[in-house]
């Protein structure tokens, strides 16, 4: 059975996983550095499904041919055209836009430039340490960096990542006897998994139609990649529950763990049917059933259910709650963490919630970064530290952005750079206010749009389209009706008629 080495995770290997780790890492803001953002900077284009660069940038697929034509064609031309790409690197090192109209002008301000100094330096200790690199490469790296010829540095090792990277592969026997242990509790083969992983590892634009191929074939795990998509909303942009179910179903008649935990999960949520009670009883079953395959998220669930009631008697039983928690927290899990945290911070134990909190926190689960910010921010445990909170909100943004908790950008926002903070030595940036608060109104937080209005009442003439925009968004949503008399007496404040009509419409 082959095993394919993760290169996004280790300093042994100039891969392409590795260098996008390395950028987010010399990154001076870590809201636009995942690994998508990354990816679409290195080859210049808008869009692609973050499975896919996932999957390019730990090795589990060979990069697709369309994206190393790209490169192909730099070396080609002298690598004429690739300052854009360099100036796409820079910009996301530096957390902000700079245009540049030539290539002597990019590598002028990289040569200065701290960030792509460091990412320099750390690309060629990856080549050093790469068993696959020939030496004189790594020495050519360690030349250039020297001269601060970071322009070259950047067409050396994106090409060889690229292009000539070799996919290190070992074959032991052992492993097919120990993949076939894991599976032995399903019905799912070792052929039906090498089947998707070759599909994830060889197939390129046409990877949509052959996992619905391999799906109508009833591969498990085929079926279980598209039943997720479609209750993310992945496929038309709308969640669809019901084509959800169908290839989960598929899956877990199979006995795949998370797509019985999912089934379970969609039935609880009242997804599948407006019947609650078949909702409740249908979800158990499957979440039983998804506990024994060994689900983790299975026994979190659990704990939930009988947290608030959603068990056969509908009856809540704390004690069984916490027991299901641990369980699932003996594991990691940082869901548990946090729903270990929430109970006793609704105990009002402080002291073992923020614990808890600081568990999940330490393996960077968003929420709890940002919960931990707000117990050191507002003094709840154990003291008052506006370092420390500023810290943990900062982390809370280093994830994808479908895992982001829109608290954590608002409270950077409002509690850190609206006004500035003198202890942290952070000067007021109404830039970055207007970033956060848009990432933060995006992801679903109506009091962000109130303080983007706020902030462009101070110029009302320049800013009357993005008011009118945010008064419409802001128009919505529940919070509006508790904000609406004030909001209206500022903007009248300020005459603006047009505006008027708008929050009246």
């Amino acid at each position: 059975m082959r095993k394919y080495l993760k290169l996004n995770s280790d300093d042994n290997h100039l891969s392409l996983g590795n260098i996008c780790r390395l950028i987010k890492n010399n990154s001076s803001s870590k809201i636009f550095t995942g690994q998508t953002d990354i990816f679409c900077a290195l080859f210049n284009i808008d869009n692609i499904s973050d499975s896919t660069v996932n999957n390019y940038c730990i090795g589990y697929r060979s990069i697709g041919p369309d994206y190393k034509n790209i490169y192909q064609t730099f070396e080609k031309n002298d690598y004429k055209g690739f300052e854009v790409i360099v100036q796409n690197i820079s910009n996301i090192l530096d957390g902000n836009i700079k245009t540049f109209e030539t290539e002597n002008e990019v590598k002028t301000y990289i040569q200065s430039n701290t960030h792509m100094a460091h990412l320099c330096r750390d690309l060629y200790n990856l080549a050093k340490n790469d068993a696959t690199v020939p030496r004189a490469f790594g020495t050519d790296l360690y030349k250039l960096i020297s001269q601060k010829k970071y322009y070259e540095v950047l067409e050396k090792a994106l090409t060889y990542a690229i292009l000539v990277k070799p996919q290190p592969i070992y074959i032991d026997d052992n492993k097919y006897e120990l993949v076939e242990n894991i599976l032995n509790d399903t019905n799912i083969s070792v052929k039906e998994l090498e089947k998707m992983l070759r599909l994830q590892m060889q197939d390129g634009i046409n990877y949509t139609y052959s996992i619905k191929k391999l799906a109508r074939e009833g591969n498990p795990y085929a079926s279980f990649e598209l039943g997720e998509m479609e209750y993310k909303g992945l496929m038309t942009g709308t969640p669809r529950y019901v084509e959800s179910y169908k290839y989960l179903k598929v899956a877990e008649e199979k006995n795949h763990p998370r797509a019985t935990w999912l089934i379970a999960k969609m039935f609880l949520e009242g997804k599948l049917t407006p019947d609650k009670e078949k909702s409740i009883q249908e979800g158990l079953k499957y979440l039983v059933k998804a506990e024994k395959l060994g689900s983790i998220a299975a026994i979190n669930t659990l704990g939930t259910c009988y947290l608030t009631g959603q068990t056969e008697n509908h009856q809540k039983d704390d004690q069984k709650a916490l027991e299901y928690f641990n369980k699932a927290a003996a594991h990691n899990y940082v869901y548990a963490f946090n729903n270990l945290g929430k109970y006793y911070e609704q105990k009002g134990d402080n002291q073992t919630a923020f614990e808890y909190y600081q568990k999940s926190a330490a393996l960077e689960e968003s929420w709890a970064c940002n919960k931990v910010g707000e117990y050191y921010r507002l003094g709840l445990y154990p003291e008052k530290d506006e370092i420390k909170a500023y810290n943990y909100y900062k982390l809370a943004l280093n994830v994808p952005l479908e895992l982001l908790t829109p608290w954590a950008p608002f409270n950077l926002a409002k509690y850190y750079y609206l006004e500035g903070n003198y202890e942290l030595g952070l000067e007021p940036d109404e830039n970055k206010v207007i970033e956060y608060f848009k990432l933060a109104a995006q992801k679903g937080i109506p009091n962000a749009y109130e303080e983007l209005i706020y902030i462009y009442l101070k110029k009302p003439e320049e800013n009357l389209t993005k008011i009118k925009a945010c008064l419409t968004e802001l128009s919505k949503t529940l919070y509006y009706l508790k904000i609406k008399d004030n909001l209206t007496k500022k903007l009248s404040s300020v005459k603006l008629i047009v505006i008027e009509k708008a929050l009246n419409n």
